[in-house]
């Protein structure tokens, strides 16, 4: 008898260790549909407003329409240009609808912030108009379709631009 609960011991032990290396090993694929077998779409493009390059930009794809993933996003440069990645640093985009937003988030002045300090810190203002900032799947205001093989996209922002009222409506 004492040998089988010896036994039985081990196997529970055992099962206990490899139910926890199971858990572990699959607590990292949940939350995101862009893993490894996701068809990433390279997506690059140009950001303007008022017709001048908008640099240092935020830009991201926000999934619409039953698409699959947590979206995208990029920066601009000096040219206002952008290259999106997934938000693990993947290149790319999944394929699939979005709605986009922007943000430029800069001191009082319009400087840039500096890199030490934090940008919900007091006095620090957002450039872009908010019927272009806030994601509103409702009343989307800029949107994107991403095809394979690749997707190019060019904005034009309006900084006087003033959405319609079911904007701020749901």
């Amino acid at each position: 008898m004492s040998a089988c609960l010896d036994t039985m011991r081990q196997l529970t032990r055992g099962t206990a260790i490899l139910f926890a290396v199971m858990l572990t090993a699959l607590s990292g694929c949940g939350g995101s549909d862009t893993g490894p077998g996701t068809d990433m779409i390279p997506v690059t493009g140009s950001v303007t407003m008022d017709g001048e390059p908008l640099v240092g930009a935020m830009v991201e794809f926000h999934p619409t329409s039953g698409t699959k993933g947590n979206g995208a996003f990029g920066l601009t440069d000096e040219a206002g240009k952008f290259t999106l990645t997934d938000y693990h640093s993947n290149p790319g985009c999944p394929p699939g609808e979005y709605g986009v937003t922007f943000s430029k988030i800069t001191l009082p002045d319009g400087s840039p912030i500096p890199p030490d300090s934090q940008q919900g810190g007091v006095g620090m203002k957002e450039q872009i108009p908010p019927a272009y900032n806030l994601f509103k799947p409702h009343a989307i205001i800029q949107a994107a379709s991403v095809k394979a093989p690749e997707s190019t996209f060019e904005f034009q922002l309006d900084s006087k631009f003033k959405p319609p009222q079911s904007f701020y409506h749901e």
